[in-house]
């Protein structure tokens, strides 16, 4: 069962936050639509789950019949656009950042896991105590996934294609 979510656009600390969700026997999957359709995650054999994602905001009704806190991480668009452009990749659509407004959750600027505010985050998570000593030591990290080495599971994207009409 999913203990939590972070959902973000691309280029918003995803990836970072999967990093600093993962610790102990909690594992924090990111983008993990590459792999499973989100209506499988409840299923996925991990007792405690979480998932650091951008493409949650395509399906933001079923984020938020589900009863998992979560965090929106919000970029400006044209920010996260440039960055994405900078590394090759499509643009992100603007209505998914419009979406990421309608799911029901914390809503914060994404600079705030590495600020001050990092500790309410995971509180809100409910992922019990703040580990202060290990935020510390990766806030000064960047993580960026290499993209160019996944490539999605292809049952999983013709099923997510078909649901957004593209198939």
């Amino acid at each position: 069962m999913l203990k939590f979510m972070v959902i973000g656009a691309p280029r918003s600390g995803t990836a970072w936050a999967a990093n600093w969700l993962t610790f102990g026997a909690q594992l924090c999957l990111h983008d993990p639509l590459w792999d499973h359709h989100y209506t499988d995650f409840d299923a996925l054999p991990h007792p405690q789950l979480g998932v650091a994602c951008t493409g949650l905001a395509e399906f933001h009704v079923w984020v938020n019949k589900h009863a998992c806190p979560k965090v929106i991480l919000h970029r400006s668009p044209d920010l996260v656009n440039e960055s994405l452009e900078r590394m090759g990749l499509p643009a992100y659509r603007p209505e998914l950042f419009l979406n990421l407004w309608k799911i029901r959750g914390l809503h914060v600027e994404w600079t705030q896991l590495f600020g001050e505010e990092a500790p309410a985050i995971f509180e809100h998570l409910k992922l019990g105590r703040f580990d202060e000593e290990r935020w510390q030591m990766l806030r000064f990290l960047e993580i960026t996934e290499k993209y160019t080495l996944r490539c999605q599971h292809p049952k999983v994207w013709a099923r997510l294609q078909q649901e957004r009409g593209l198939a």
